[in-house]
């Protein structure tokens, strides 16, 4: 069972909608996100140890906060579910997974677990605080939301040594979008792995989790996933930073359908347009990799991340200060 209630109010969020190489850009009114409407004020105590000192997001399922802990001695970052879950609940469970997931895993480029509780019912987790914007802010703040070529290749291989630490524990994130990573004093972190998958030979999810723009196919269709679905997603985030929108942005916007085929264009005979119609400072080269990254047929794309690194590597044009210590096979990839 799942929430009580109703769910969290939207508004829409208006954005500029990029221009092609030929045509004027227009604004579009097709970004939604939750109204704040936060369960604790500035000051108040979600447990003895945690002060509430900031407001920081709130979605369908949880929201986040700041917190002084007087037990580090430090702000984090308090990830609490909204009131209304069951204890049993799919999102319930889903907070315990991430929990003991996020235990496992020591990478630079993801948030650190410092613990968890219960407040009168509500599951939370302790992370730490990460200052910076997030990679939507980002994208959204550059001209026609289109990122430098190379700050972006940069940015993409951070975020592919985080989510092949995650593959080399067994598991894909199936989240991978500019809102889930979190960029401090330069280096991308990835968060929320809430919708982390753990891949087993057969097995098929019983839900399509994700963020609709970024999804991979297989994902929408609840087929069997494969580290070649963050990979998908991997290039989708890409191709947004190049070309300043989404994939397949005019079906999403366009689409009136409540069918699968509506709700998720990737699924269709249409292909994402090139990367180089809204960008011509993208390399053809660059441009097919991209788009190789989002075939349809997951045997098509690029089998793994670290694959992925290697043929990213090759468009920098200098070399990289901050390259991940996880891709040790650096020498091998420039």
């Amino acid at each position: 069972m799942g929430r009580k209630g109703k769910a969290p109010d939207f508004k829409k969020v208006s954005r500029p909608k990029p221009q092609t190489l030929e045509t004027p850009g227009e604004v579009s009114l097709h970004e939604v996100r939750p109204s704040p409407r936060f369960s604790f004020h500035t000051g108040d105590r979600i447990t003895d140890e945690l002060a509430v000192i900031g407001h920081l997001y709130i979605g369908n399922v949880a929201e986040l906060y700041q917190v002084w802990s007087t037990t580090y001695t430090c702000a984090l970052t308090c990830k609490l579910m909204l009131p209304g879950f069951r204890t049993n609940s799919f999102e319930a469970r889903a907070f315990k997974r991430e929990a003991a997931l996020l235990r496992r895993l020591n990478h630079p480029n993801i948030v650190r677990l410092f613990g968890g509780g219960d407040y009168q019912g509500r599951p939370f987790l302790l992370q730490e605080y990460l200052h910076g914007p997030s990679l939507l802010d980002l994208i959204d703040s550059a001209p026609d939301r289109r990122t430098d070529v190379q700050q972006a290749i940069k940015a993409i291989i951070h975020v592919c040594a985080a989510v092949d630490h995650l593959h080399s524990h067994g598991y894909v994130h199936r989240d991978i979008k500019p809102a889930n990573i979190i960029v401090r004093g330069g280096l991308p972190i990835l968060i929320d792995l809430g919708s982390a998958f753990r891949l087993q030979p057969g097995r098929k999810p019983r839900r399509a989790i994700g963020t609709d723009p970024y999804m991979a196919p297989e994902q929408c269709l609840k087929a069997e996933l494969s580290e070649r679905t963050d990979v998908y997603q991997l290039a989708a985030v890409l191709y947004e930073m190049l070309a300043g929108r989404w994939p397949f942005e005019d079906e999403l916007i366009k689409s009136r359908s409540e069918a699968l085929e509506g709700r998720f264009p990737q699924i269709t005979k249409n292909h994402p347009p090139s990367v180089r119609k809204f960008n011509a400072s993208v390399s053809a080269e660059l441009d097919c990799l991209i788009l190789k990254s989002m075939a349809k047929d997951p045997d098509k794309r690029v089998s793994t991340v670290r694959e992925l690194v290697r043929n990213l590597a090759g468009f920098l044009e200098k070399e990289e200060q901050l390259w991940p210590e996880s891709l040790n096979d650096k020498a091998q990839m420039v």
